[in-house]
């Protein structure tokens, strides 16, 4: 059989091991017409640009080619700052991202102040000669984005056109080059019917409101989070609510069917996450209780704070803190300024319910051995008990 006649499905799979080395697939595309597609398809799928690869004029390629640009999966580019001898790569990176419409994961490592470059290419000439109003690229396959932008008018419209969008990751790094963005930006606000299906965030706190209504299951949080950045009590659900809502949305894992079973109330989407990590400045125990009313489901929780918890009450302080993750009736990590605390099953007189634990308070102050008077001469060399350890520890 001549390799003219062999289906597409089997050419891919014969240049699929090439893959990862881009010159073999280059070489193979140009050998013969019949490899030509298969190659170049493959040899466009996954791009890593940067300076540092020597590979940027590949962004002018894809914008000058909208063939090859629409057979990008996955997108990454690295562009150190916005200077004039760089600043055509960023206008070619705009028209190129408005012609990649196939992408499936998106990471953009460039300068904070160039979001503009989500924004759709001028428009085009009508015959009167007025411009014509640009129309914004959709992008029905992306997943997941990284960048180092702030969420401003710019990404907030570009997430209108990203609703599969699962994962977000927002870079807290300002830019040095612009001088509007040296203080951290107020959040524009995204409208609900953006990204619905968001799963996973990482980045500034201050987001964190603006992404109430979406089924986050994992946020990892950077700059400092506020009790005003979270929900009221009073909005929160109960622990039963909240699991009957988790395993709800769980028993569906078809995407299509589990648009159908979004939350519909701010209520139900916080109920369904599962992960956090943050750091505050708030007083730890507070913040602590309000996490646990408006996120009753979590499962690992992290928190680091600017306060000293040596200098803070001791048992109180920890008894505080194991009553309310007593409350998390699935909580089986947590992490309080890089002290891990243990649970155990809780010991009742009557029988325990399974799910029934209690969290042991590590040790929480170190107290000196206790030193003879100044006045005391020793006697014969000093013995030095290493086993007996110098700091004695309190619970």
């Amino acid at each position: 059989m001549a390799l003219t006649d062999l289906p597409t499905e089997l050419l891919d799979a014969v240049l699929a091991p090439l893959a990862p080395n881009h010159a073999a697939l280059a070489a193979a595309a140009l050998s013969c017409a019949a490899l030509n597609h298969s190659a170049t398809r493959l040899l466009y799928r996954h791009l890593s640009l940067s300076a540092y690869a020597r590979n940027l004029s590949v962004v002018h390629l894809l914008a000058a080619r909208p063939d090859l640009a629409r057979l990008v999966r996955t997108f990454s580019v690295h562009l150190d700052d916005a200077e004039p001898a760089v600043l055509p790569t960023y206008s070619d990176l705009q028209h190129a991202l408005a012609l990649m419409t196939n992408l499936t994961s998106l990471a953009l490592y460039v300068d904070a102040s160039a979001s503009w470059i989500l924004s759709p290419p001028q428009g085009q000439k009508s015959e009167k000669g007025d411009i014509l109003p640009p129309d914004p690229a959709f992008y029905p396959r992306l997943e997941h984005l990284t960048c180092n932008f702030p969420l401003d008018p710019h990404l907030a419209a570009f997430l209108g056109q990203v609703p599969s969008l699962i994962s977000l990751q927002l870079s807290s790094v300002l830019s040095e080059s612009d001088p509007d963005l040296q203080s951290e930006p107020q959040p524009v606000r995204v409208p609900p019917s953006h990204i619905p299906l968001l799963e996973a965030y990482t980045g500034p706190a201050a987001v964190l409101p603006t992404l109430a209504s979406r089924p986050l299951r994992a946020v990892h949080l950077s700059g400092d989070l506020t009790l005003d950045l979270l929900p009221p009590p009073s909005s929160a659900p109960s622990p039963e609510e909240a699991q009957s809502r988790t395993q709800q949305h769980d028993a569906s894992t078809d995407p299509a069917t589990r648009a159908d079973t979004l939350p519909q109330d701010d209520a139900s989407a916080r109920a369904l996450l599962q992960v956090m990590s943050a750091m505050t400045s708030a007083a730890p125990a507070q913040l602590l209780e309000t996490l646990a009313l408006a996120y009753p489901n979590l499962v690992c929780l992290r928190l680091m704070t600017t306060r000293a918890l040596w200098d803070l009450p001791d048992m109180a302080f920890y008894s505080r803190i194991a009553e309310t993750l007593s409350t998390l009736p699935n909580l089986t990590a947590f992490e309080l300024s890089g002290i891990h605390w243990q649970s155990r099953p809780k010991s009742l007189r009557s029988e325990p319910s399974a799910s029934e634990k209690e969290w042991i308070s590590p040790p929480v102050s170190p107290r000196a051995a206790p030193l003879p008077p100044p006045d005391e001469e020793p006697l014969g060399a000093p013995e030095y008990d290493f086993d007996g350890a110098f700091l004695d520890w309190s619970y």
